[in-house]
């Protein structure tokens, strides 16, 4: 499928109805963007978990508050 967008001021792409449909991709949700060449690659991520090798921090949580955070993040996460 190949569409033509429109890229806003404030740098957002509204995905066609379509596409999301026939990716099956939940919203709200998160995607990670990255540079391959001349192109954008916008790659859907189902879960928090995917996310993992983007999530680059130099914050550290003891494994009290890692489990807290992430019994909240789960609440607020859109279910797949």
């Amino acid at each position: 499928m190949q569409t033509i967008v429109s890229i806003t001021s404030r740098g957002q792409v509204t995905l066609p109805r379509a596409l999301i449909e026939t990716l099956e991709i939940d919203t709200p949700s998160k995607a990670t963007i990255k540079c391959e060449g001349n192109r954008i690659v916008i790659e859907p991520k189902r879960d928090f978990w995917s996310l993992e090798s983007v999530l680059n921090s130099k914050i550290k949580l003891s494994d009290k508050k890692l489990l807290r955070a992430r019994e909240e993040f789960s609440q607020k996460w859109p279910k797949v």
